[in-house]
């Protein structure tokens, strides 16, 4: 009785494509992305998930070579779905860090900067912190489990063989102008704070011009500027929430009919 290669390679082609996509989407999507999550792991989650999904799919793109022209658009295709979706998901956590940067040049904490381990870059300490806090509301939340769901419901809402159209990629252009204003709005009460404690001591100089307003501003500012940050971590969690479903709001409108 001879083995039939064709049976053996059906199953392994079929979960090419998914594997690709949820890989990408793995290695682009927040606090996934961090180097605490090897490689090695995320191939593994990439192909459990791939096992675990596939079978659901009600139609399967099942490849005849690997190799073939095809083949290798469609594997391009699926890798840029699944940086499509990561980035959307990433744009949550870059408009909290963009708020606690806004918020650290408030405070004069501009010179206060580490290096962040997710990108190597420098980030001022402030911003650090909300990203961590950011991070503990997301497993809270059963964020892990909203990306599985975003991945399941990604194969039905954007099929594979469904090429990426203008909009969506316009949709992600646009988002970039969304980053900007979510972190402005985040630290326009801390702002609007920080601008009344600076224009108290504006006039306190002029009021009486013997203070030594040098040693006592950046105490003071520092105070209020603590104060802040307690009132925006208070709202981190409905900020989280709210930048979520905008998120979603907008992958739903790229969905493929």
């Amino acid at each position: 009785m001879g083995i039939d290669i064709q049976t053996l390679t059906t199953p392994v082609f079929a979960l090419w494509l998914p594997f690709v996509r949820i890989l990408s989407f793995l290695h682009f999507c927040p606090v996934l992305q961090h180097r605490a999550f090897t490689r090695k792991a995320k191939i593994g989650m990439s192909l459990l998930l791939a096992i675990l999904i596939t079978p659901m799919l009600s139609q399967p793109v099942i490849l005849g070579e690997l190799l073939s022209m095809n083949s290798l658009l469609l594997t391009g295709e699926q890798i840029l779905w699944g940086w499509l979706f990561g980035s959307m998901l990433q744009l949550v956590f870059a408009a909290l860090q963009a708020a606690g940067q806004i918020l650290s040049m408030n405070m004069g904490l501009g010179m206060a900067v580490m290096n962040d381990p997710t990108s190597g870059a420098s980030t001022t300490v402030i911003s650090q912190i909300i990203f961590v806090f950011s991070t503990l509301i997301f497993f809270t939340m059963n964020g892990h489990l909203l990306l599985i769901t975003i991945l399941y419901k990604s194969f039905i809402s954007w099929p594979m063989g469904e090429a990426i159209n203008d909009f969506s990629l316009r949709s992600l252009a646009l988002s970039l102008g969304w980053i900007m204003s979510s972190a402005t709005l985040l630290a326009l009460p801390t702002t609007f704070i920080m601008l009344i404690v600076q224009g108290s001591f504006g006039l306190l100089n002029r009021i009486s011009p013997t203070l030594n307003l040098f040693s006592l501003g950046f105490p003071i500012g520092m105070l209020f500027g603590l104060l802040c940050l307690l009132l925006l971590a208070i709202n981190v969690p409905d900020h989280y929430l709210n930048l979520t479903n905008e998120i979603l709001t907008q992958l739903e409108r790229m969905k493929v009919y």
